[in-house]
């Protein structure tokens, strides 16, 4: 890991910025990993999604999920509401069949032994899953998808919330969910203690392949999540350790252990960019303290009072874009979100080759 200097106040610090703007469209986000699926939703026939403004179908053919755009090369047609047929996707129009490669392999209207026009393939597009999600490239991947320890910890249970639609980009959430200065404030109802408005001096940690960092912040909160607050065992302003491990373009993990309680809670958020207008939120939590179905439920009932006090911020922002250069003020605070930005930066300009 590298260390980040100090922050001086302005972005004169990091050469790497340029005058752009980022938005869910933004053409560099193609060299990235996006989710736009939770797996057990794919079967055996296709599945239309939306991802950086484009429509994209997803389907299983031969056992292989595979990925194009949702536009057969012929007249245009929806492949989302096509069939599978001989392991390959048939277009609902004239039929035509392509392969998981895309390859074009029958034209009804030609014939079995016709030669295929090399208009006539689709274009494959980069496909995995991590997270039990599906994720696309649909670029040349710049980076590969965070990778978060804590998803294989026996001790932590998979607590998965409802994914959640916003009114805002996925760089707004993430610039929101990176944050720590806004507890106080917008978080006033659920855990944010005002004894901890001051943010002292932190440090942010490169990653090695410069698409990724950590910070590490102890603070205080109030912990109403804490049974023993009610009792008077336990004081409600409580200390926490707070790490963010961050990658792009919009998957974070938040660490979060209470001491006094012995409570660990990881936080897992990705975010797929569907449109200029509209995101998804994917969130689990990785947490060892709820082995049963009410306890889950629990947590997942707090961790959705909390969001809903962050969208109320982020879905009503001046507009969808985050500007990496001029048009925002930035403080010592800012220097993990300023470092989002640096990066961000860097991933747009992989669109210019």
């Amino acid at each position: 890991m590298l260390v980040l200097p100090l922050f001086s106040g302005s972005c004169k610090n990091y050469p790497e910025y340029m005058s752009q703007v980022l938005t869910n469209t933004s053409p560099g986000l193609s060299n990235a990993w996006h989710p736009v699926l939770h797996v057990s939703d794919l079967g055996n026939e296709p599945v239309r999604v939306e991802l950086l403004g484009e429509p994209w179908v997803v389907t299983r053919l031969n056992g292989d999920i595979t990925a194009f755009l949702d536009k057969c090369p012929h007249r245009n047609a929806r492949l989302s509401e096509g069939k599978v047929v001989n392991n390959s996707l048939q277009c609902p129009y004239h039929g035509w069949e392509f392969d998981g490669t895309g390859r074009c392999g029958f034209i009804p209207a030609l014939g079995k032994d016709a030669t295929i026009p090399p208009t006539a393939h689709l274009q494959a597009r980069h496909v995995q899953v991590m997270y039990d999600h599906i994720w696309i490239c649909v670029g040349t991947p710049a980076c590969d998808i965070l990778d978060v320890p804590e998803w294989t910890d026996s001790s932590l249970a998979h607590v998965w919330m409802p994914a959640v639609d916003l009114k805002a980009s996925a760089a707004q959430f993430m610039d929101n969910f990176l944050d720590f200065g806004h507890f106080p404030f917008v978080h006033a109802g659920t855990f944010g203690s005002g004894e901890d408005e001051h943010i002292v001096d932190y440090e942010v940690q490169r990653s090695d392949n410069g698409y990724g960092f950590r910070v590490d912040y102890p603070h205080t909160i109030e912990n109403n999540e804490d049974p023993l607050v009610k009792t008077g065992e336990h004081p409600l302003v409580q200390p926490r350790n707070m790490t963010y491990v961050y990658g792009a373009p919009f998957t974070t993990i938040l660490r979060l252990e209470l001491p006094l309680t012995g409570v660990v809670n990881a936080i897992l958020t990705f975010v797929q960019p569907i449109n200029d207008n509209h995101s998804r939120l994917y969130t689990v939590m990785l947490r060892n303290d709820c082995p049963t179905p009410e306890l889950a439920q629990e947590a997942i009932d707090y961790e959705f009072a909390v969001l809903q006090e962050d969208i109320k911020i982020i879905d009503y922002l001046y507009d969808h874009k985050i500007p990496l250069e001029a048009g925002q003020a930035h403080t010592r605070a800012d220097k993990n979100t300023i470092e989002f930005r640096r990066i961000m930066t860097k991933l747009l300009l992989t669109a210019k080759g």
